[in-house]
């Protein structure tokens, strides 16, 4: 299952979290979805399947509050697996992409988590029937997005000339609107119940040199606006999608 599918200009980014912070640091948005899930299934014991899970940090951050009997780590690069394999060496880590229909054959868990990942990709059609065919009928899965409340779609390539050399066109923060989502799920026939949660920022992030890493500033409307250097206002949301039939 290696791959990122033939058209993609994603590129793995292994030394991103060569660091113990991923651990020690969980992101805001791993609290809040872990909160989402512990609100449904309480300490009941649950099977889950994070795809895209980069080193593990959302799958080493839910470990310490859900009764996980079953989990389940799926991301592109070995690098990345392989200091996830050091941190938890009990959990299933597989080399896979996304984009490969054949991650099917995992089986099916009652949730699956999706995060930070889909604004990679120009089309999600695909990736959606795979991530819904991966949970049981009354499970869940947790998509974290970057998400436009205005019916606008925006596709997104960027490059870094920092340097003499700079980077290839990459692919990342593609726009979906709900509006997008919505008919998704309409024109695909896909019996799911969804809701959507606003993420909001709690606090402060300060600008580093890598001008695509995000940081915050203060708006009208918002004391910590998510920034990147493309320019972009990022909004985040997190869908919830609960799989009545499929």
């Amino acid at each position: 299952m290696e791959g990122i599918g033939k058209n993609s200009v994603y590129h793995k980014n292994d030394p991103v979290y060569f660091e113990d912070k991923e651990y020690t640091d969980p992101k805001e948005y791993f609290k809040v979805v872990v909160n989402m899930i512990r609100s449904v299934y309480k300490n009941d014991p649950l099977s889950l399947i994070d795809v895209g899970c980069a080193a593990g940090g959302f799958i080493y951050y839910a470990r310490r509050k859900l009764n996980l009997d079953r989990t389940v780590g799926i991301d592109i690069s070995d690098m990345h697996l392989h200091q996830a394999r050091r941190y938890m060496p009990d959990v299933d880590f597989v080399i896979g992409s996304i984009e490969d229909p054949s991650l099917k054959t995992l089986g099916m868990f009652d949730v699956c988590t999706c995060l930070g990942t889909l604004a990679i990709f120009d089309d999600i059609e695909e990736i959606l029937d795979t991530l819904l065919s991966l949970i049981n009928k009354g499970g869940y899965l947790y998509i974290f997005d970057v998400v436009n409340d205005y019916p606008v779609d925006m596709l997104m390539k960027y490059r870094t000339v920092q340097n003499e050399q700079g980077s290839g066109w990459q692919a990342g923060f593609n726009v979906r609107s709900i509006e997008t989502y919505r008919k998704l799920f309409e024109a695909r026939g896909i019996d799911a119940e969804l809701n959507w949660v606003d993420f909001e920022m709690p606090f402060e992030i300060h600008k580093t040199p890598d001008p695509m890493r995000s940081w915050t500033m203060q708006t009208e409307y918002k004391k910590h606006q998510i920034v990147v250097g493309t320019g972009q206002l990022l909004d985040f949301k997190i869908l919830c999608i609960r799989k009545v039939s499929y």
